[in-house]
Order: C-alpha cells, then structure tokens, then sequence
C-alpha cells in the first residue's frame, strides 16, 4: 500500500513517518510512504490510483491542503484522505473534499493508529481487483470497479456492469467467494451487490448504481451493518 505524507513541518513529519513505520511493523504489513514538503510537489508527481492514502497537512505554504484535496478530487474520487491541523475547526472544511477524518496536533499514536486502520479498511474496499468468469467457449476477464452487482438467474449468472451486462455460466456462491473481501454484499439471496455504487436504503429496497433491488427480510440487519463497516473503515457502532 502506498502513502503520501505532506507536511512541511519536518519535526512533525517526521513523527508521522516514525508513526506509520511503528504501525506497519505492529501489524505485519507492508507500505511505501512518500514524504512531500509542499502540496506543489505532491500534485507535480502525483500518478492517479498510485497512492491508496495521502495524509495532508492543511496549513501548507503556497498551495494549502484543502485547494490540493480539491485539485486530487478533480482526478481521484478514490483516493482516502486524512487532514493533519492544529486547530480542529479547520478540518471541517474537509468534509468539502470527501475527506475520511483528521488527526489534530500534537498527534499521538493511539488517536493516529485508529485512523489509520480506518482508513486502510476503506482504501482496500475501494481497491480494484478482477475476476476471470466463464462466456462461451472462453472467458472473459471483468474489473470490480465497473462491475455493479451480479445476479443469478436459474443457473446462470448475470454481471450487471456500468456500461453493459454479461451473462455466464456459475453460482452465485462461487462468484461470491471470488469477490470475498472486495466490498461485495448480499442483499438477498439473488444478489451481490458492489458496495461502492450503493446510493441509499430506502426500508427493504437499495438503491445500487441507479438500480433498485430488494433487501430481503432475514438479510437486511446482516447487509446494513456490513455495509455501514465498510462505508466508516470497520467504525460502525449498532
């Protein structure tokens, strides 16, 4: 997973930095970070999809860290953004530029440890991934970022996308297994449904990419709260 930090403060930056390390060793996992001292530099070089979090100072010098989110939003809706300020009241501004959340400095580890895990849980929902399904003779390879939901039809499956649809052969338990950690949900026992295209939930029905589909009763409880995890970064309180 890729993180940029920008933030000119250096003695700040740097406790971020050390922060980011601490967590990746604590949790096993492995990430790249890229330190940037002006928002100037970062939007230069910035590559859309590269980085899965940026974690952006809003008090910069030149081009402050609300017009630089504006400026990334322009290009990236997907990109997981964290404002770093050292008054809390600024941050609200983040709300502008659909950002997750923000840290107030002095930041401390506990308070950056729980951003942090919210945000890697929203930045891999969001991540792009594909599945190989059978068409034909062949197959056909399909993106999750285009793909809206999927439904079984006797013993076929149909792969409702954002510009066409995609009959083939299968299960839907099969497919699901595929998607499994994907941000894909079962709504009843006909769909799955992309959690990323998801509207709204209006009582039993939900609102998927313009598309309304039934939540069946047994599932509906189930389906709000995983959606709602996956929608806060795992923050979903019943």
């Amino acid at each position: 997973m890729n993180i940029a930090l920008v933030e000119d403060n250096l003695l700040e930056a740097d406790i971020l930095l050390k922060f980011l390390k601490r967590y990746a060793s604590d949790k096993e996992i492995k990430i790249d970070i890229t330190h940037y001292k002006n928002a100037e530099d970062f939007l230069k070089s910035y590559k859309h999809s590269y980085y899965s979090i940026v974690f952006m100072d809003i008090d910069l010098p030149g081009i402050g860290g609300i017009d630089a989110a504006r400026s990334i939003r322009r290009k990236d809706d997907c990109i997981t953004i964290i404002f770093v300020t050292k008054m809390a009241q600024y941050a609200q501004k983040g709300y502008e530029v659909n950002a997750l959340d923000f840290l107030v400095k002095p930041v401390s580890y506990a308070d950056f440890s729980l951003k942090l895990r919210k945000a890697i849980n929203v930045a891999k929902s969001k991540e792009v991934h594909s599945v190989l399904v059978p068409v034909g003779n062949g197959f056909c390879r399909i993106s999750t970022d285009k793909l809206v939901y999927i439904e079984v039809m006797g013993h076929k499956i149909k792969y409702q996308l954002v510009d066409e649809e995609i009959e083939a052969r299968g299960t839907l338990s099969e497919v699901e297994k595929k998607l499994e950690g994907c941000g894909f949900l079962r709504c009843n026992s006909c769909y799955l449904v992309n959690s990323r295209y998801v509207n709204k939930v209006t009582g039993n029905e939900v609102d998927v990419g313009g598309h309304l589909l039934k939540i069946s009763h047994p599932k509906r409880r189930a389906f709000i709260e995983s959606l709602m995890n996956i929608l806060t970064g795992g923050d979903y309180i019943k």
